[in-house]
């Protein structure tokens, strides 16, 4: 039988042939949401090009009971003019079951084809290398946690012209401890990666 990771390449490698599937892969990404202090992730393309957005969103036991909150979030995206900048306050949506999510659409974040840069044949890998960073898109904010337990979190980013097999899904702790990696933090989270 083969393994979960296996049937995962084989999956991405069918998808990456279809030059139509819009989708996105994560460029950087802190593996802790730490109350009051500064969180970022990003992504880029890693398909076709989409005008219909992007979506942010995230979800847990500590969203539902609601002592995580996000109050702003400050967006950089590539635009043709090159890289803009906004905010907007995330909502706090009920699902059908009971749970919640916060989100935050981007309706005006335009998803460039991720092919496009290698077209171009004559660009220098110094020219490709800072192009690559001028199509990511950057979500920052401060995240409010003021919880005594330590929380899990799944930040889920994807193009709205393609939810399920074009996202971006991390894992990441919610701590109230400003000095979390100083009390033996980054020994939880290297257990939590070994399956201990």
């Amino acid at each position: 039988m083969a393994s979960s990771y296996g049937r995962n390449l084989v999956t991405r490698a069918i998808q990456k042939r279809d030059k139509t599937r819009v989708a996105l892969r994560k460029t950087a990404c802190g593996i802790v949401l730490i109350d009051g202090l500064p969180f970022s992730v990003g992504v880029e393309s890693d398909g076709a090009a989409s005008s219909q957005g992007v979506m942010f969103t995230i979800t847990g036991k500590s969203v539902d009971d609601g002592s995580f909150k996000i109050h702003m979030m400050d967006v950089t995206f590539p635009t043709t003019a090159g890289t803009k900048s906004i905010k907007r306050k995330p909502e706090l949506y009920k699902k059908k079951d009971g749970k919640y999510v916060l989100r935050c659409l981007f309706s005006e974040i335009k998803i460039p084809d991720c092919n496009a840069a290698q077209k171009n044949e004559r660009l220098t890998r110094e020219q490709l290398m800072m192009q690559a960073s001028t199509n990511q898109v950057v979500f920052r904010f401060t995240p409010e946690y003021k919880s005594k337990d330590n929380d899990e979190l799944m930040i889920n980013i994807y193009p709205v012209g393609n939810p399920i097999d074009g996202s971006v899904t991390e894992w990441v702790t919610a701590t109230s401890d400003h000095d979390f990696f100083e009390n033996g933090g980054l020994t939880e989270l290297l257990q939590r990666g070994k399956g201990k």
